[in-house]
C-alpha cells in the first residue's frame, strides 16, 4: 500500500498543474478605425471598465486599427479577416470586439452587461484561448482544441489511477512466499513418504504465463 500512495502522489504532482488555471488577466481585443463614432463609445466603455476596482483584475484592452495604409494597418485588417472567417463569417466593418472564443459585431451600450459577462466567463473558463493571439501567431488548430486537449488529459489522469489501484492490489511478495512454502511443502511430503509409486499421467500440465 505504501507503494502505491507513493506513486498516487507522484502522478498528481505531475498532472494536477494541467487543471490549475492561472488566473491571468483575459485580452479584450478590438479592431476599430480611428473615424468610427461606435468604436469611440466602445473604447471609452472598456476604458472606464478598466478603472474599475473588480474589472481590472479581469482583462486588458488590445486595440487594432484598421483605417490607413500603413503595413501594420493591412496587417490589422487581415487579422480582422481571419478572425472573421474563423468565426464562419466575412469581414465588413467594425468594431469588432472578440473575448475569448466569443464575438461581437458593433457596439451599443446595451451590449454592456453581456460584454461584462463574456470577460467573467473567460476569465473563470480554464480552457481559455486568445482567438486573436492564436490566429496572429498560427499556432491555432481549431476552437475546440483546448476542449480535446483537456478531455485527453482526464482520461490519461483516470486511466493511470486505475492502473495505480490495480498495481496496489497485486502483492508480488506474497504470491513469491506462496509459491515457496508450497514447494517446501511437497519436498517435505515427498521425503516422508518413499515408498509411494510416482504415478504418470497423460494429462498436460496447464501453463501459469498468460498468452500474449
Amino acid at each position: 500500500m505504501k507503494k502505491l500512495k507513493y506513486l498516487l502522489l507522484v502522478f498528481i504532482i505531475l498532472f494536477a498543474p494541467t487543471f490549475v488555471k492561472a488566473n491571468e488577466k483575459v485580452k479584450v481585443n478590438i479592431f476599430k478605425s480611428s473615424t468610427c463614432p461606435h468604436c469611440a463609445d466602445a473604447m471609452e466603455f472598456f476604458n472606464d471598465l478598466a478603472k474599475d476596482s473588480e474589472f481590472s483584475n479581469y482583462f486588458e484592452l488590445v486595440s487594432f486599427e484598421t483605417n490607413g495604409n500603413s503595413e501594420t494597418i493591412k496587417n490589422n485588417i487581415e487579422l480582422a479577416e481571419k478572425v472573421a472567417k474563423h468565426f464562419g463569417y466575412a469581414f465588413e466593418g467594425v468594431p469588432l470586439i472578440v473575448i475569448g472564443e466569443e464575438y461581437f459585431e458593433g457596439y451599443i451600450s446595451s451590449m454592456n452587461t453581456e460584454l461584462k459577462d463574456a470577460i467573467k466567463s473567460a476569465y473563470n473558463n480554464s480552457n481559455y484561448i486568445d482567438i486573436v493571439s492564436e490566429l496572429k501567431n498560427g499556432t491555432i488548430k481549431n476552437s475546440n482544441f483546448g476542449t480535446i486537449i483537456t478531455i485527453l488529459i482526464c482520461l490519461v489522469f483516470v486511466g493511470g489511477i486505475g492502473y495505480l489501484v490495480y498495481i496496489g492490489r497485486k502483492n508480488p511478495i506474497e504470491e513469491v512466499t506462496e509459491l515457496k512454502e508450497e514447494k517446501e511443502e511437497s519436498t517435505v511430503s515427498k521425503t516422508k513418504s518413499p515408498n509411494v509409486k510416482k504415478k504418470t499421467t497423460t494429462k498436460k500440465a496447464t501453463s501459469t504465463k498468460s498468452k500474449k
